[in-house]
This record gives C-alpha cells, structure tokens and sequence, in this order.
C-alpha cells in the first residue's frame, strides 16, 4: 500500500535540503519548504483542514511570483487563497470536496460588523436552544453517523443543524463553518486525518458551547480580515471544479497548489462525518491518487496518478498567461515498488503540457512510521 508522509502545518523538520535551477528563485523556495509552527494570522488558525500548506508557504509562494491573479486548483482549506487576498491579488480557488469549499470560502470571506453581529447572535441563540435538545437527527444522517458521538451530543448537533438550516441567508454559511469546524472534535474520531476511535466523554451542553466559542473565534479573525484587507480588496472565487478541466477565466500570473500527494489520505473519505451532518457530498471518482487506488495495484495505481498529474497541469498551464508560473508543494510516496518520485513526475509532468523548469528545492524529511525517508519538494516551472 502506497504512504507518503503526511502534511500538517506543524510538519516533521527537515533532515536536510537541497536545491537546483535559477539560484534566486531555488534558495527562496528552500525557504519555502523550512517553515514549520503553527500560525494564527487573520482566519488561517481556523477550522482544521488536512494536509494544509503552511502559510508562511504560501505568502512566500506568492509574493516572488510575477504580479498578477492568482489559481488555485487545490484549494483544500484555502491558505494559498487567503495570503493572495493579503497580498491584494485576485485570486480563485477550485476543488472537488464541498468541505474544501465551504473552509475556504470562509477564510477569505470579506464580512462587515453588522454581518459578524447577526453571526454571532444567531449562534448564541442557537447555542442556547441546543442545551435542552432531545432529537435524534434523520435516520440518512443517523446512519452515516453511527456510534462517533454520544447520544446527548448528537442531539445537540441535530438541534444546530436545524438551527443553522433557518438562520438568516447572509450569515448561513459562515455559521455551516462553525458547525463543520466542531463536528471531528465532538466526535469519537480521534483526529481529521485518523479515522481510529478515541473514546471521550462531553458533558451535555459543551458541544453547544464549543460551537458558540468557535463562531465568537470566528468572528474575531474576520475582523482581522476585514481589516487587513481594507475596504476595496481584490476579487476571490471559490468555485466547485476537477483540477483536470479548464479553470474558469484566464490569464493567471501564478498557479500556487499543493496537490495531493500520491498514496497518501483518501481526502473526500475523511470529511465523511461532516458530509452527513452538512448534507453534502464529494465526488469519490474525481479524486486524484487517492490511498485506496493503492490497495491493490501499485503499478496501475501510479500509471492512473501520472495520467492525472498530467491532465491537472495541462488544464492549468493553458489557464496560465506567458510568463506565468507555477508552484507545485508536493511530497514523494511509497509503496510496494518503493519511491514515488514526485519531483521528477512533475517535470516530465510538466514539460509535456509545454511548461519549462525553473527551480526547485528538496526537504528530507522522516517517515517514521514507514521507516524511510522522503522528500517534500517546492517545484517552479514557467511558461515560455
């Protein structure tokens, strides 16, 4: 079965790095792949999100591009699109997960005090409905829930649910993040990338309040947005889409993704708790190198993750304006055959949708529970 290490924003510190092609543009990306800790700047802190870029990353990534709009094809939890937005660049973000979708639209969104106060309110009062509950949720959500929470805590969430499906239009979807960014925590799940089972118990109400404090948090860091990115801020889109199709619009200075890595989380699988509760879900068959590809049929498995990886770049090459770049953060896998090598796929990747390699750096980094060592590679190509 393919693995490869696991991205967090606190990742595993680098054995060593390395770096090759234009020395200005490698020794930033060097940088790039150093940064590790966890940052809180504006909504970036908010709502858990797997296999996250790191911001410091990302902002990277984007100021030492060519100035102008910027794609993301990836978007997952929207770092890339968040630090664009900082930057004053326009920018859009596609991915397949509605979770992805509903995270990253929420952590650019542009609100203003009197939309942050509705938000808020709301929740207190749902909140405080939530505390006397007593109703199962329906038996499409029941059954997809299972034993992950405690019955007062179903209850609990079946009443925000309701709550939040009534809420006032404008603030509806923040609130859906507010719920989303709970429902792992309130589980029997232990982590978002673990579906292992760590029994807990939460009194009754506190997973009301728990909701209530992460929308007040909420709000907080959209004021910080809002106030970083003053009163005219540059354009972002967040629109459903497979990486492997033409994006919408044209003429992006900057594709900056990380795409997923091979072998490595069957990304749409882990949202499944919040799928059932949000009443959404993403498109299995859209996904890109999923682990499970791997459970039988390694050679067959990376054959169809290079058709892919081709497709995606092609797609967003033709999306790119001359000059452009992109700026690939990716990961080597490993399976039966042994390494995945995903710096150079990139490059052959790369060179057959007509893009030309600039640069790229490599961090060594641990994978202790495979026992070997794999790189994580910060990758420019330019379009000529």
């Amino acid at each position: 079965m393919a693995r490869g290490r696991r991205r967090t924003p606190v990742s595993r510190p680098a054995l060593a790095l390395s770096s090759d092609g234009d020395r200005a543009t490698a020794s930033r990306l060097e940088r790039v792949l150093a940064h590790e800790g966890r940052i809180d700047r504006v909504t970036h802190g908010f709502h858990t999100y797997p296999a996250g870029l790191h911001p410091d990353a990302a902002a990277d990534l984007v100021a030492m591009a060519p100035a102008g709009p910027v794609l993301d094809p990836f978007c997952g939890g929207g770092t890339v699109l968040v630090e664009a937005r900082l930057a004053g660049r326009a920018s859009v973000g596609r991915d397949v997960s509605p979770v992805a979708r509903l995270v990253s639209a929420t952590r650019v969104a542009w609100t203003d005090e009197a939309l942050r106060t509705t938000m808020r309110s709301t929740a207190r009062k749902l909140a405080a409905t939530a505390h006397e509950a007593q109703d199962e949720p329906p038996a499409r959500i029941l059954d997809a829930v299972g034993d992950w929470y405690e019955p007062h805590v179903r209850w609990e969430l079946e009443s925000l649910r309701r709550g939040i499906a009534a809420a006032p239009p404008e603030a509806r979807s923040l609130l859906w993040a507010g719920l989303s960014s709970i429902l792992v925590k309130a589980s029997h799940r232990r982590s978002d990338t673990s579906a292992r089972r760590a029994e807990q118990h939460r009194p009754p109400g506190t997973t009301a309040v728990l909701f209530h404090k992460r929308v007040r948090e909420l709000g907080r860091r959209l004021e910080a947005l809002e106030a970083a990115l003053g009163p005219d801020p540059a354009p972002c889109d967040v629109v459903d889409g497979d990486a492997r199709t033409t994006p919408p619009g044209g003429g992006f200075a900057l594709v900056a993704t990380s795409p997923p890595y091979p072998g490595t989380y069957d990304y749409l699988s882990m949202q499944a708790l919040r799928e059932a509760w949000l009443g959404v879900r993403g498109p299995r068959a859209l996904e890109i190198g999923p682990r499970r590809d791997w459970r039988g049929d390694a050679g067959g498995a990376r054959a169809a993750w290079f058709d892919a990886t081709v497709a995606w770049m092609g797609a967003a090459a033709a999306a790119l304006r001359p000059g452009g770049w992109m700026a690939i953060v990716i990961g080597d896998g490993h399976d039966d055959l042994g390494l995945i090598d995903t710096l150079q796929a990139s490059w052959d990747a790369g060179r057959s949708v007509g893009l030309v390699p600039h640069a790229h750096a490599t961090a060594e980094r641990q994978d202790v529970g495979r026992g070997v060592v794999l790189g994580e590679h910060a990758i420019v190509l330019t379009k000529a």
